[in-house]
């Protein structure tokens, strides 16, 4: 079991290590006990938010594609319920710590039902997205971001019970993210090619579809918003849209390499933060260079 455990736990991490690299290992878990720590020495501030760390397990085990082969052993629940333990295993000690046995006892017999809970297949999810950028589905299906939807809700009624703004700001904030991993997606430059499109009508069309795809993904946020009156919050929705259609120049600004791409479009979302906007001066010569690149490409 020990094995097993110590292989989901290399599977899980894959990204972020490599084989037998012990140290970073040793990273990650210093990370999350850095993080327990952090929320110990700061816990009225953090209590209502308790929940929220427990969160990164839920979404692992809904979007996870290796029950079924785990199944093949008699203890599999045993094993899933251990393996999420040791996860949350410095959140767990924090709560001890703070002598909430109540909350300790309801996160576990969550995961437990959670563990049992029929299986969702998101194949049978049709999204309405508009289909000429076929990224946002596959995304959508890739990294079970549907899943997201009834985390901000919640967030959002967390927001609006402590009456703290600055968690529907965070909402729309993630939103703006999920927006944006379709574009950080490419198709092929024959694609490119084939499409009868001129580099500026093709540019505009894709535009158009991260206009209205964000537009389908912000309705049940902006649904809510409205359903605990909350008005005045509307009006920043469209902050929403921008990050995701200034990707889209990015994207083929640095076409041929993504991860220039990544590291200059939020270096550009940073700076506009810090320097209120201002950089969005820059998006009709941002625009220009990515019909350049598109043109370049269509040549080739």
């Amino acid at each position: 079991m020990i094995k097993i455990l110590h292989y989901l736990f290399l599977i899980r991490f894959r990204k972020l290590i490599s084989k037998d690299d012990y140290l970073a290992v040793i990273l990650i878990v210093l990370l999350y006990f850095g993080i327990a720590f952090l929320v110990y020495n700061n816990y009225e501030s953090f209590r209502n938010y308790i929940p929220l760390l427990f969160i990164d397990v839920i979404a692992y085990h809904l979007q996870r594609n290796d029950v079924e082969i785990l199944k093949l052993k008699k203890n599999y629940k045993t094993i899933l319920f251990t393996e999420y333990v040791i996860y949350s295993f410095p959140f767990y000690l924090v709560l001890l710590l703070k002598k909430e046995f109540i909350i300790i006892v309801a996160v576990l017999l969550f995961k437990i039902v959670l563990i049992n809970a029929p299986r969702l297949n998101l194949k049978t999810i049709k999204y309405p997205f508009n289909l000429f950028n076929i990224h946002w589905h596959i995304s959508f299906r890739r990294y079970r971001l549907i899943y997201v939807f009834p985390f901000l809700i919640a967030l959002i009624y967390v927001a609006i019970s402590h009456q703290n703004a600055n968690l529907i700001f965070l909402v729309f904030l993630i939103l703006s993210f999920i927006a944006c991993i379709p574009s950080f997606e490419r198709e092929s430059t024959e694609e490119i090619n084939i499409n009868p499109f001129s580099a500026k009508k093709y540019l505009l069309y894709q535009l158009k579809n991260v206009l209205i795809n964000t537009f389908y993904i912000v309705i049940p946020i902006a649904l809510t918003l409205c359903f605990f009156q909350q008005w005045e919050k509307l009006l920043f929705v469209i902050i929403v849209f921008i990050p995701p259609l200034l990707n889209v120049f990015f994207k083929y600004i640095y076409f041929d390499n993504t991860i220039i791409h990544q590291i200059i479009f939020v270096l550009f979302i940073v700076s506009n933060i810090f320097l209120f906007g201002v950089l969005l001066l820059f998006v009709p010569f941002v625009y220009k260079k990515a019909i350049e690149k598109l043109n370049t490409i269509k040549t080739c």
